[in-house]
């Protein structure tokens, strides 16, 4: 088939070849479907200052993290709310710095899941 036949749309199959494809959002949800991803982001709760974990608590980038350990906090004007992680995995880095002002669901950490 010549690069014109394609643009003109002129689409004949090959008796022997596979059948064609007319729906692209079956292709992309065939692959979609396979894709792996064992990163998980940590987003803050709310808007004000984040103020990370104490060493003790989350001792250090590489660390484990459990589901629902605090990671961190965010400091309001009337308070503190905290952070915890939604995931179990390793704490693979901050994306926040400790006294950074930050937006509600701003992502603050990223873990790699633990199958």
């Amino acid at each position: 088939m010549t690069a014109l036949e394609i643009d003109r749309g002129d689409h004949r199959r090959d008796p022997g070849g596979p059948p064609p494809v007319h729906d692209v959002a079956e292709l992309t949800t065939v692959c979609a479907e396979e894709v792996h991803v064992p990163e998980r982001l940590i987003a803050a709760p709310a808007a004000g200052v984040f103020q990370a974990a104490p060493p003790e608590v989350v001792t250090a980038e590489g660390e484990i993290v459990h589901a629902g350990q605090v990671v961190g906090s965010i400091v309001l004007t009337d308070g503190t709310v905290e952070v915890t992680s939604a995931h179990t995995g390793f704490l693979m880095g901050l994306l926040a710095m400790p006294g950074e002002r930050v937006r509600a669901d701003q992502p603050l950490a990223w873990v790699r899941v633990v199958a």
